[in-house]
């Protein structure tokens, strides 16, 4: 009953914690994404500033050439006028080519298109009146203008620049440029990001989603609906609605907002931002789809939840351990009743004391088997803490892994097979080395040997120091590791050796979270039939009675620490006849000593 009350409050407590943990990630990848549209939305209108600065003076440049007053002031009878024009039209198609303009056309008085540098095209502006186009009402009255429309004659969405063209100090007509916003396709390099240009009554002249084009963000009334209409400025767009705000003001003060999506009338949420171009009274929109966060919330609960499962696992592997003592304490003191009850009746029956021998012969081997299982649940320990450093050495090559996978998607929609095997060879590798990185564990985790007593000193040290390499970098610590010789062999199981050197580790990297430059050392050497390891830190140190009691069972300095870890690895130790010694190091700190006997068989 007990053991399921702890069952289902560690499943609540974890439940409670996935929703806590889906929540913020959700927050942070939301924030995320809100900075980076409107960072990319931000650039995008800088260049397009920039762009469109380029052609903003340039009508008031050109219209000073004297050589466009010809044509102006000619007589409209005059047989020579219509060659002039095109000698006009040439020069206009020399600037264009030379500006990289779309269109450069010089208008007179009434509206009328003189000379064009499109004048040999199809879609020709010789001709054509604008005088209904506020760029050129603009101009006409001596103010520079600018203006977005689609073109009458092409249907190309441009950017029109005019100035006056003065003759005494007189307008007597307007010099126009057209700029082709194709080039807004040109600087867009975000597919992940959704954008338009709307202008200042909220109307999608431009954008990446094709759907949304030529209608409002916001609901239009009907006077400016037809006001648009019948300036011809978007031929003849329905100019539906996307959203339901009242106003730009409204929309731009959202962090996320819903649009209708056109294709199916159904609402889709995104995260928005918005950059405003003064000078041409426009505003560029930024949308990326909300839906990108979920993935990166499953992904957080799926991550916490497997950390989760591995702290309980510590957690209960902890509490057993707890258990076991309290039993084997419990036994013990069984056990010296029984030994009392036995001699008092040794003179009783000589059976009787061959059955208690017997009984104690099985305790002894109960014992013997309950401290086995000890050693091994507090290796099972120390992996518990140490799962955060397997989360993390998995967890990059399997992004990696995502990443290769999500490529290699794209290049088979565009048959680039070579590359996808590539990508693959590159995703063989990387399941190899999270297999290299599980084997590693599960050899730490599996039981020693008692029949396997020659071991390579160098590789427990390496081993151990590969296992806590990541909880090193994380703390700070820097580790000094002397010479490792590989001919130095000990009589001694690796993995219970491995379990030593990693306990005296993890306790030196404890011990220096307050140090200032921590560091340790480990130092390996043969003296004649032993062989010396020494494994060293910066930190406090200890005190004379501490170094007396500190192999003592349950003895501890640490706040949360059970005071069996150096018990442990001494009775390790003592089992291949070594000892296991510490002393304060020269430089500061303490300085644990293991010694063992060596191999005098030659290396393999």
């Amino acid at each position: 009953m007990q053991k399921s009350k702890c069952l289902i409050l560690i499943v609540v407590v974890g439940l409670i914690l996935n929703v806590l943990i889906a929540q913020l990630t959700y927050q942070q990848v939301k924030q995320h994404l809100a900075d980076k549209v409107s960072l990319d939305v931000d650039l995008l209108g800088q260049k397009l500033d920039a762009q469109l600065m380029r052609y903003s003076k340039l009508p008031e440049l050109l219209a000073n050439d004297p050589r466009l007053l010809q044509p102006l002031l000619a007589d409209q009878t005059s047989p020579s006028k219509t060659n002039q024009y095109h000698q006009t039209s040439q020069l206009l198609q020399q600037w264009a080519a030379t500006l990289s303009a779309d269109t450069i056309y010089l208008i007179n008085l009434q509206g009328e298109t003189l000379a064009a540098s499109n004048w040999q095209q199809p879609d020709s502006f010789v001709g054509q009146n604008y005088a209904y186009r506020p760029y050129f009402r603009e101009a006409i009255t001596g103010t520079p203008g600018q203006y977005f429309a689609l073109g009458a004659s092409s249907d190309k969405r441009g950017y029109y620049f005019s100035a006056p063209v003065y003759h005494q100090q007189s307008v007597i007509g307007v010099m126009t440029i057209k700029v082709d916003l194709s080039l807004i396709e040109d600087i867009w390099q975000y597919e992940d990001i959704e954008y338009v240009i709307a202008d200042s009554q909220g109307v999608v002249f431009y954008s990446s989603e094709n759907n949304w084009l030529y209608r409002s963000l916001i609901p239009l009334d009907e006077a400016q609906r037809q006001r648009i209409l019948a300036s011809r400025q978007y031929g003849n767009a329905r100019l539906d609605p996307l959203t339901g705000y009242a106003g730009l003001d409204k929309l731009r003060h959202n962090e996320a907002i819903n649009i209708r999506q056109p294709a199916d009338e159904k609402s889709a949420a995104y995260v928005v931002a918005n950059h405003d171009m003064a000078q041409a009274g426009w505003a560029i929109f930024g949308f990326s789809p909300i839906s990108a966060a979920y993935q990166y919330v499953a992904q957080a609960v799926l991550m916490f939840s497997v950390f989760y499962f591995l702290l309980s696992l510590a957690v209960t592997s902890w509490w057993q351990t707890l258990k076991a003592q309290k039993a084997l304490a419990r036994l013990n003191d069984k056990l010296e009743q029984l030994v009392v009850k036995r001699t008092n009746t040794l003179l009783e029956s000589n059976q009787q004391l061959k059955d208690t021998l017997r009984q104690y012969e099985r305790s002894q081997a109960e014992l013997k088997q309950t401290q086995s299982e000890l050693v091994q649940a507090a290796k099972l320990a120390m992996l518990g803490e140490l799962s955060a450093s397997i989360n993390h050495e998995i967890n990059q090559p399997l992004a990696a892994m995502r990443t290769y996978a999500e490529n290699s998607r794209k290049l088979l929609n565009k048959e680039r097979y070579d590359s996808v095997a590539n990508n693959i060879d590159e995703i063989i590798k990387l399941n190899q080395m999270v297999a290299d990185i599980i084997a590693r564990f599960k050899v730490f985790a599996r039981k020693g040997s008692e029949h396997n007593n020659r071991t390579v000193a160098a590789d427990s040290i390496r081993s151990a120091t590969s296992l806590l390499r990541n909880k090193l970098i994380k703390e700070g610590v820097i580790l000094r590791v002397g010479d490792l010789p590989a001919d130095i062999l000990i009589n001694a199981d690796a993995v219970q050796v491995e379990q030593v050197i990693i306990n005296l580790l993890h306790n030196a990297i404890q011990a220096l979270s307050s140090a200032h430059q921590p560091q340790i050392g480990i130092q390996l050497a043969a003296l004649d039939t032993l062989v010396e390891i020494r494994i060293w830190d910066n930190g406090p140190g200890l005190d004379d009675d501490q170094k007396k009691r500190i192999f003592t069972p349950f003895f501890t300095t640490k706040s949360d620490g059970l005071g069996l870890g150096l018990t442990i690895s001494r009775r390790i130790i003592d089992a291949f006849s070594g000892t296991l010694t510490v002393t304060d190091h020269p430089g500061g700190g303490a300085e644990f000593v293991i010694t063992l006997p060596r191999s005098t068989e030659d290396t393999q």
